[in-house]
């Protein structure tokens, strides 16, 4: 699969266990199966969850223009694969405040078996950073969209403008979208956009509930080097909920319930709950 093979390429290069995917063919992490148009593309948009780390420190330094050198179009990865990655970094894609609680998380492995994640914004808050541009190939995307899965477009309104883009742009993204067809009363909409979980009682911004596309409850924890969610983690109960059962995990670490109820951070946390 191009995502995955993405992901792992540059989470090896980089040395990050996440890698930020935006742009159109963010949509295969949460809607795999999304149509044809919205999912055929010869590059893919991403960055390492780390870039800015990485950066610091270097002046003139920038990750993205190491990703095209290696991964870009006419690298030999392009030649070897098919498809390149464009290196992009967290101000290209214009999201909508909040997306890291919206974002959709696909987990894979690196070649060695360790853990690894692509994140990206959410179905409707990718289709908000298309609004801002608006070329025809945006505008097809958006139809074939919202043909396969309608969209919210009052939802879609509220988070365009909380962009604070010029009027200009605001109007004419709000008069696109009033020329989209109503939809069907019923109509399924993509994991990506709808579900969501409530969030453990964690003072706000520590952690966040994520559903995945099947169905299961991940908490993650803020990572506030990479100004994303990253790992699982939640000192306040199971980390994933599944259909089949419950799994604790704290940091990443995987534990025993009775492991995991001894741990002191979970005793710090309730007490820091009660309190």
């Amino acid at each position: 699969m191009d995502l995955e093979r993405a992901v792992r390429s540059l989470a090896e290069h980089f040395r990050t266990d996440a890698v930020v995917v935006v742009g159109s063919q963010s949509v295969l992490v949460g809607w795999p199966d999304a149509p044809v148009l919205m999912r055929t593309s010869g590059e893919i948009d991403a960055y390492p969850a780390n870039a800015r780390l990485l950066e610091r420190g270097r002046p003139g330094y920038e990750v993205s223009e190491e990703i095209f050198a290696l991964f870009g179009d006419g690298s030999p990865f392009e030649e070897a694969h098919g498809f390149y990655i464009d290196g992009v970094d967290d101000t290209t894609a214009k999201l909508p405040p909040g997306w890291e609680r919206r974002a959709v998380y696909h987990e894979t492995e690196a070649l060695d078996g360790r853990p690894l994640r692509a994140i990206a914004p959410c179905t409707d808050d990718m289709i908000v950073s298309k609004l801002h541009r608006l070329v025809e190939k945006d505008r097809a995307y958006v139809e074939a969209c919202h043909a396969a899965r309608p969209l919210d477009v009052p939802l879609l309104k509220t988070r365009m403008a909380a962009c604070g883009p010029r009027r200009e742009v605001l109007d004419k993204a709000c008069a696109f979208l009033d020329t989209l067809p109503p939809a069907p009363q019923a109509h399924p909409r993509p994991v990506s956009s709808t579900r969501a979980a409530e969030p453990p009682p964690h003072p706000a911004g520590t952690h966040h509930a994520f559903v995945d596309r099947d169905g299961a409850v991940y908490v993650r924890e803020w990572d506030a080097a990479l100004g994303i969610f990253n790992l699982v983690g939640n000192t306040l109960g199971p980390a994933v909920v599944r259909r089949n059962g419950v799994v604790y995990v704290i940091a990443g670490e995987r534990m025993a319930e009775a492991a995991w109820a001894a741990d002191p951070r979970v005793t710090a946390a309730r007490a820091a709950t009660r309190a």
